[in-house]
């Protein structure tokens, strides 16, 4: 976990200015979320029986809801996909019991990103800030309520935020920056979880590594999200009180019981629900971030690993990516694999 960010003020001009503002950017990205402390418990165990119903009503509806260990068969192909969980977790050394024979026998192994890719990351900011700014136009200041815009100030004068550069950042980002958490982290440069302890095993028995995406591909994925979207997004964050955690919490313990859909579910009944939001509009919101960040992303990737050489791969990727009828799974069953569920 790198170092928390202790304030840098950016008022230098190009080309200082601009590797300061990369500086920033990169080190809130890679801020820890060791200071505060998890309070979040498993909504699954506060579900009404009505819930309860809805639950299994609605999961009856998501291919491949259940499980994060599937072979996908085609021919003499055979494709181990593993979803994963990036943050790290006690709970995973008995996953890699599970998993590590299949590495060591594995042709190839293929993740997100690897670590020499993300090690690229503060570079691929320095470089080209702009995936993270608003390129022109109104700012944030410009677009906010004055009352909206001076409740941000003071939310991220901690992180010794100039308001310049504030009001150039990409909402989505702010939010990320904002969803710190004791319970795990939500940075996006957070990768100690299950793909790194795949990857190190792959590399120590001399298993190709290889990645699915360019380093800055996730990133550009939420930049591409309409601006008003991830404006509204970031006033809802701003004004809900619900404990976040507890969505933490819920996701984490799905994850390792193998049934991340419930959890997927239940997040979008209840986010921003102490808000006066339609459901409707909250519901829109959520499926345009999903379509960014895991639908597309995993269309792009299937060329990717049709294209990687051997008959034994595996594809490690975040466990949200397997469920749903554009998920990773559908989409291969789809191009004529046959998928059967495996110990995880």
């Amino acid at each position: 976990m790198r170092p928390r960010h202790n304030g840098i003020r950016t008022r230098r001009r190009r080309p200082c200015m601009r590797r300061a503002i990369a500086t920033l950017l990169f080190c809130l990205i890679a801020a820890g979320a060791a200071q505060a402390r998890c309070t979040g418990s498993d909504l699954r165990d506060r579900l009404t029986p009505a819930a309860e119903r809805r639950l299994q009503h609605e999961i009856r509806a998501i291919p491949f809801a259940y499980g994060n260990h599937w072979v996908a068969t085609r021919g003499d192909r055979r494709i181990h996909v593993v979803g994963t969980q990036h943050n790290g977790d006690s709970r995973m050394r008995r996953i890699m019991r599970t998993l590590r024979p299949v590495i060591r026998a594995a042709d190839a192994v293929l993740l997100e990103v690897t670590a020499r890719e993300l090690n690229r990351l503060d570079d691929v900011i320095e470089s080209n800030p702009s995936i993270l700014l608003i390129p022109r136009g109104p700012t944030l200041a410009d677009m906010m309520s004055a009352e909206d815009w001076s409740m941000l100030q003071l939310r991220m004068r901690p992180e010794g935020m100039d308001s310049e550069i504030l009001a150039r950042l990409q909402p989505w980002y702010i939010s990320l920056a904002l969803s710190r958490s004791g319970c795990g982290g939500r940075g996006i440069a957070a990768y100690a979880g299950l793909d790194e302890r795949i990857e190190r095993l792959a590399v120590r028995n001399g298993v190709p590594v290889g990645s699915l995406e360019r380093v800055g591909d996730g990133i550009r994925a939420l930049s591409a999200q309409p601006l008003r979207d991830q404006l509204r997004l970031l006033e809802l964050d701003m004004k809900s009180t619900l404990n976040y955690d507890d969505q933490i919490v819920t996701m984490s313990n799905a994850y390792f019981e193998e049934r991340l859909a419930e959890a997927m579910l239940i997040q979008k009944w209840t986010l921003y629900s102490d808000i006066n939001i339609p459901r409707g509009e909250v519901d829109r919101l959520l499926r345009q971030y999903d379509r960014q960040i895991l639908d597309h992303r995993n269309r792009a990737w299937l060329p990717v690993i049709q294209a990687t050489r051997g008959q034994v791969l595996v594809v490690a990727v975040g466990a949200g990516h397997l469920p749903g009828k554009a998920g990773l799974l559908n989409l291969l069953k789809q191009r004529g694999y046959s998928l059967t569920r495996t110990e995880f």
